[in-house]
């Protein structure tokens, strides 16, 4: 094989393996996981009951039917973070550890609440109700938090999304509740959804989770997120946003952000949360109420106009494509032309900027009369091209 044989085959190879590249960056961030890949384990509440979560000072920071553990997390609503350090029968102490750092701003078409985008709900315990307006906590079959989560999607479509509720059942309300909820949830996601929320009510007195809103009562909201899966920090970002951007409209309306040691199959998506809307001991129709408030707010976190996960996530695989496609050209251009001045001296001859022609060095060819040597002729044969 000759020489410039051998780099045009060099050249293709290094071509073909940058298109390579470049299909794998993008099948890789769009690829979704399998319903398989990580399910959840053990039942993540106390039924019947409830924890307290004191800080040091014996003030209680919140309630909840969540299991609680050492190490569990909460984010209150002025941002204050604590963490579980002792757990006793129902009651658990929480030690303040500092407050969270400023998030950085949102893009403009977030602040501005763009239209358009898929927006996925569904109810992992779909028996879950309202006691004072469901008769009992739990309906088999016919649990009030669907009529909650109809409340969001409402809200969102009133507002240009496109809400896909799923009513679909995974009872028994026990430890393989998740992982039942999780092939619903995987389905949800070839939706191409910008959120996927999995909405429930807690475990408690209705107290802590009541406010009012222009004279009406309407329950607050608890935003869960697993603290063992490996999106945890994308979750977070995700969960803080929508409690800054939901606060700043309806003050109290998300009481925190609590960081449970479990997966809650949030692993499969960035923007996957967990909304606790109410408890058992509030109505459906406050818990509604409340559902439809956070839902009106939604819009203007996630901001964006198409049904793609992440408009970065978008941006950073046409990043690569671009970048490998120039890179590949650059190879191929200094393996084709021999040196890197030939190599600037076509591309100045792409732009008109007066470089000589590739395979002319500036100086006489052997046989003195070449094209660009002193008295050439400029018409002679260029062998390199």
């Amino acid at each position: 094989m000759d020489k410039v044989r051998f780099k045009q085959v060099v050249a293709g190879l290094v071509i073909v393996l940058a298109i390579g590249l470049c299909i794998y960056a993008v099948l890789d961030r769009n690829s979704l996981p399998a319903a398989t890949s990580q399910p959840a384990a053990g039942l993540d509440e106390r039924l019947g009951s409830y924890f307290t979560v004191l800080d040091e000072s014996g003030k209680t920071l919140f309630t909840t039917g969540h299991l609680v553990h050492v190490g569990d997390e909460f984010i209150s609503e002025d941002d204050t973070r604590y963490e579980v350090i002792r757990v006793d029968e129902d009651t658990a102490v929480a030690r303040a550890v500092g407050k969270m750092e400023a998030l950085p701003p949102l893009p403009l078409t977030a602040q501005t609440g763009a239209g358009g985008g898929k927006v996925a709900i569904y109810h992992t315990h779909s028996s879950e109700s309202y006691v004072p307006s469901d008769g009992a906590e739990s309906r088999p079959g016919s649990g009030g938090i669907i009529d909650v989560g109809a409340a969001l999607a409402d809200a969102l479509e009133r507002r240009g999304i496109q809400a896909i509720h799923s009513t679909a059942s995974h009872e028994p309300h026990d430890a393989g509740a998740y992982d039942r909820s999780r092939r619903t949830a995987v389905q949800l996601l070839k939706e191409r959804p910008l959120a996927l929320f999995d909405v429930h009510r807690d475990g408690g007195p209705a107290e802590p989770y009541l406010k009012e809103v222009d004279g009406k009562e309407v329950a607050k909201a608890m935003i869960v997120v697993g603290r063992t899966n490996p999106k945890m920090n994308a979750n977070l970002d995700f969960a803080r946003r929508l409690k800054d951007a939901v606060n700043a409209e309806y003050p109290g309306l998300i009481k925190g952000i609590f960081l449970g040691k479990a997966d809650f199959n949030q692993d499969l998506f960035d923007r996957a949360l967990l909304l606790e809307m109410g408890t058992e001991r509030t109505s459906k129709e406050a818990a509604a109420a409340g559902a439809e408030l956070i839902g009106s707010v939604v819009p203007k976190v996630i901001g964006a106009s198409t049904g793609a996960p992440s408009g970065g996530a978008i941006g950073r695989s046409l990043g690569w494509i671009l970048g490998l496609a120039v890179a590949g050209v650059f190879v191929y251009l200094w393996v084709a032309t021999g040196s890197w001045e030939e190599m600037r001296a076509k591309i100045m001859g792409w732009f008109g900027s007066g470089g000589v022609r590739v395979g002319e060095r500036g100086g006489p060819r052997d046989g003195g009369d070449g094209a660009g040597g002193p008295g050439g002729t400029g018409d002679g044969a260029d062998p390199g091209s």
